[in-house]
């Protein structure tokens, strides 16, 4: 899936702006908070009505409007598909794709797979397991389509069964609760398991380009002890998990863990490293997407040159290039960028300045 233009309408501090993009890189270059990043988060939040920055629907819209709109044609191998989505105040919101209603919001993601990557991806290896459970989960909405159904029942079940823990159910009910859980977890599991044994050997096959003189191992924790089965662990666990008034064992507390010599890559690894690290993670999704669907995601950068040194960037906009995926990436000075516009591909460079965004095309930047 790529871009062929956008149109954004009373989203953050951009009225109404039209782009036509490249299907390569796509270059956005101005003064903090001239709207640069809201770009990258258009595109974000029209494939998955959500923000990057916040979870309040209200705030990305202009202010004394009463409604975004974003709009995008979009080039799926042959095909030229619209996409567009309105948001109002109220959170209401009308997602069409090919002219028609979708169904969710999940119809419209399993397009248009976006990967976006920020000063603060690095922490992926430091917050809770939650960034990375969101991390596995990502890629296997992408690649298996058998997942979200599987997803959403677990999540289901996990409400179901915490409530039956907070109401200190019977230990029979629970141990209902406990079988129908642990089938669905067991199988989410493996999933995961499946997942991260096809994912590794892209990642350090990234890693030995962008950190070749650290070995990072990785492994999947399940999020209960492997030497029994799901369902056992649940029923000799009910009181414990009674006592809390919620379940302490499954997928949802599964973790994808990343060691270097048997220590948390986090407790070993500089900050420079770690943003390193986070970029491979990102890479090496988009390659095994690539691999398993022949999907390509869009990538958004935000401030790439601030982010990593010359050479490291230089590498990083290497195995973009030759992912062949379409990038939107911003950065402050358009000279900064320029070493992007060498690479003999139709780029495109844009200068965004108080919510406008006009297009900086110059003879250094295409020859």
């Amino acid at each position: 899936m790529t871009i062929n233009s956008l149109s954004l309408s009373n989203f953050r501090n951009i009225t109404e702006q039209f782009i036509v993009c490249s299907p390569y890189f796509n270059l956005f270059y101005g003064d903090n908070a001239a709207g640069k990043t809201s770009v990258l988060e258009a595109i974000y939040y029209l494939a998955t009505a959500k923000s990057f920055r916040t979870h309040h629907h209200d705030r990305v819209i202009s202010s004394d409007c009463d409604s975004l709109t974003l709009f995008a044609r979009c080039q799926l191998e042959n095909s030229l598909i619209p996409i567009g989505i309105q948001r109002f105040r109220d959170g209401s919101a009308q997602i069409k794709m090919n002219g028609v209603p979708a169904h969710s919001i999940s119809e419209v993601s399993q397009r248009f797979p976006v990967q976006f990557i920020s000063s603060d991806s690095h922490r992926i290896l430091s917050d809770g397991p939650k960034s990375r459970r969101q991390f596995l989960d990502w890629g296997l909405f992408h690649t298996n389509p058998l997942f979200l159904t599987q997803w959403k029942a677990f999540q289901k079940l996990l409400i179901q069964r915490n409530a039956a823990l907070k109401a200190r159910a019977l230990r029979d009910e629970l141990q209902i609760w406990n079988h129908e859980f642990a089938l669905i977890g067991e199988t989410l599991n493996k999933m995961r398991q499946n997942y991260v044994n096809d994912f590794i050997p892209v990642f350090n096959q990234i890693i030995q380009v962008l950190l070749s003189d650290i070995i990072i191992s990785i492994q999947y924790l399940p999020g209960w002890d492997q030497n029994s089965s799901l369902e056992t662990c649940l029923n000799q666990n009910v009181s414990r998990e009674t006592l809390v008034g919620h379940g302490l064992f499954g997928p949802h507390r599964a973790d994808l863990g990343l060691f270097v010599n048997d220590l948390p890559a986090e407790d070993v690894l500089s900050q420079g490293q770690q943003k390193l690290v986070s970029y491979v993670l990102r890479l090496a999704q988009g390659l095994h997407l690539q691999s398993v669907t022949n999907k390509k995601p869009i990538y958004l950068i935000d401030d790439l040159p601030s982010e990593l040194d010359r050479q490291k960037r230089s590498l990083v906009v290497q195995i973009l290039a030759k992912l062949g995926s379409q990038v939107f990436i911003t950065g402050i000075e358009s000279t900064d960028l320029q070493e992007i516009c060498h690479l003999n591909l139709d780029n495109r460079m844009f200068h965004v300045k108080h919510g406008t965004i006009l297009p900086h095309v110059t003879e250094e930047c295409f020859t």
